[in-house]
């Protein structure tokens, strides 16, 4: 199921929506910010607004579901690798989890026309598990100039409808060649 924005009043002109690529920010470049002491700073999007209702599948322990929070996380996987921030490793101690499970730092790059371009160049996103459902945040490294608590609205929507659109979405299986 994808998430149509277009015709919501806070979303930029349709033509800026075409124009987006996700990558993951290389788990080397995390864990060099974190050894000059640069973290990445997030704002939860489902804490932040009291609007946003990110929603997979109405019960996602109804057997046969296939838009619960593991297949978000198996269509991850396929398309990034492995989750790129560290502390969500499999394997990992898990005793200070508290709502998470795994996470992903993704650069959101806007290609559009630079002279028609509503929202930044590029900006980051975290994709994650929260309360067994799909979590979205804004996030930015600390040194950098910008505070992902004063990105707009415009930045917001389009960052989760990108995330949510990535996760529902059906990928090819190499096994059989089934889309799951």
């Amino acid at each position: 199921m994808q998430y149509d924005i277009r015709e919501h009043p806070q979303a930029p002109p349709v033509e800026e929506l075409r124009e987006f690529t996700m990558v993951p920010i290389s788990r080397e470049e995390i864990l060099s910010r974190a050894d000059e002491g640069t973290a990445f700073e997030e704002v939860n999007l489902r804490e932040a607004r009291d609007d946003v209702n990110i929603e997979l599948e109405p019960d996602p322990t109804d057997r046969g579901s296939f838009d619960d929070i593991g297949t978000a996380l198996y269509r991850l996987v396929q398309l990034f690798g492995t989750p790129n921030v560290p502390g969500f490793d499999a394997g990992d101690d898990l005793s200070s989890r508290e709502d998470t499970t795994f996470k992903y730092l993704l650069r959101v790059i806007n290609e559009s026309d630079p002279d028609e371009r509503t929202l930044p160049d590029e900006w980051l996103i975290t994709v994650y598990d929260y309360h067994v459902q799909l979590g979205i945040g804004i996030a930015a490294w600390e040194d950098d100039d910008v505070d992902p608590s004063e990105y707009d609205d415009a930045v917001e929507i389009v960052s989760m409808a990108l995330a949510t659109n990535v996760v529902t979405e059906p990928l090819q299986c190499v096994y059989k060649d089934k889309w799951f």
